[in-house]
């Protein structure tokens, strides 16, 4: 698809890891950090790296319309979406550019990305996902990779392609 979403895909999936069955995970059975809980029908044992990522492109990455953001943008917000789902994600990233808040990347969250600071844009955007980490019940026990994935995500968005 693009070099982007093959950059964001790898990022994501350097975190996500193989089967997973944590029973403290909320996800359930995990594989390429694609959930039982998210994906009912789907069976995750089973699931291979290259369906993974067709899920990612589909559900994630042309949902939250990445490939219409910049760079930096579009990193964040994929990973974003994939670790705290969708519509919270684009929140957040509405909520960095002080635009409407709709969860819905549309014409003007599109706009006020390519007209933004992107690096003063990026920092309010990391620095928002951590607070919502930090809100989550399960921080204690998650919380420590969250933040190094969150660490690893702002450096990663701000090399160039």
């Amino acid at each position: 698809m693009s070099i982007l979403f093959d950059r964001a895909v790898e990022f994501v999936l350097r975190f996500e890891g193989d089967l997973s069955d944590d029973p403290h995970d909320p996800g359930r059975i995990t594989k390429f950090g694609i959930s039982q809980k998210a994906y009912p029908d789907v069976d995750i044992r089973a699931l291979t790296r290259r369906e993974a990522i067709e899920l990612y492109r589909r559900d994630y990455w042309m949902k939250c319309k990445c490939d219409h953001l910049p760079a930096p943008l579009a990193m964040i917000l994929f990973d974003s979406a994939v670790n705290q789902g969708p519509r919270p994600a684009v929140r957040m990233l509405q909520q960095a550019l002080s635009v409407r808040v709709d969860g819905v990347v549309g014409a003007e969250t599109i706009a006020a990305g390519h007209r933004a600071s992107l690096r003063l844009v990026a920092v309010e955007f990391i620095a928002r996902r951590g607070f919502q980490y930090a809100l989550h019940p399960q921080v204690s026990r998650f919380g420590l990779g969250w933040y190094r994935r969150l660490a690893a995500c702002h450096q990663v968005s701000q090399e160039p392609l």
